[in-house]
């Protein structure tokens, strides 16, 4: 039986991965967050779970240039559609995230952005990351929090206009401690973050989220728009900002 995952990404995932290569610093932001609890130190080796098309390992590759030269990341994914065309790897590897093909300690940290919300068992792709992470590591996930507008952007308003739905899990801080805790990870740590997305105008963020979501044709621009203003979307310094309630949460092996 295929995973909600791997389903919803073989049917979408090329279209998600338009939209970034369309609007490549849209999520620079969120992508920032979560690197920054990722030890990028020299020659250093980590892994991306639910790394799609390498929008992660686009913007760790930048990051490494500057910051910590030698290091490289294993991007995997559990759609190999949605793995394809991702850059940025030094390998990639398509598997289920609750039975990751790798050692014990085989990387210094792993990260997890934007993509298990639609895990069933996200306690048990946790165990899997903190197991491959080795001691000295850290084990970092971003996702959009519960009880928060995106959130219910996302299971309202894309579920209604999508053909393959959308259901997501979403957690509070609290929440992500106790699962990172239950998984066995140490010092656990979260905290709820507001990051935006970043467009030239409104039409463009319209745009994006259209072939992100992977809306249905007939979905009409008023009714998209309508929703991105909920959202609380604005004009700033010539550009367009769409709020995005985040999560993000580490802990060690």
């Amino acid at each position: 039986m295929l995973s909600e995952y791997r389903t919803l990404f073989d049917a979408r995932g090329a279209r998600y991965n338009a939209a970034n290569r369309l609007y490549p610093d849209a999520r620079a932001e969120e992508a920032r967050r979560i690197l920054a609890r990722v030890p990028l130190r020299a020659g250093a080796l980590w892994l991306d779970v639910g790394a799609g098309g390498g929008f992660l390992g686009t913007r760790a590759e930048q990051a490494r240039a500057e910051q910590a030269p030698g290091a490289a990341a294993v991007g995997c994914d559990e759609s190999a559609v949605f793995l394809g065309d991702a850059g940025g790897y030094a390998m990639r590897t398509v598997a289920a995230f609750d039975r990751l093909p790798f050692a014990p300690g085989s990387f210094d940290a792993a990260a997890s952005l934007a993509a298990l919300h639609h895990a069933e068992e996200p306690r048990a792709a946790i165990a899997e990351m903190l197991r491959v992470v080795r001691e000295g590591g850290r084990v970092a996930v971003g996702d959009v929090a519960a009880g928060s507008a995106a959130a219910g952007f996302l299971n309202e308003f894309v579920n209604a206009h999508t053909g393959s739905g959308h259901r997501g899990r979403f957690y509070r801080p609290d929440d992500w401690v106790g699962l990172l805790t239950a998984a066995g990870g140490r010092g656990a740590e979260a905290s709820a973050e507001l990051v935006h997305w970043r467009f030239a105008s409104a039409g463009d963020a319209a745009r994006f989220c259209r072939e992100l979501f992977g809306l249905d044709p007939d979905t009409r621009e008023d009714s998209l728009e309508a929703a991105l203003d909920g959202l609380g979307g604005f004009a700033r310094d010539g550009g367009w900002l769409l709020p995005w309630e985040m999560v993000f949460a580490s802990a060690a092996p």
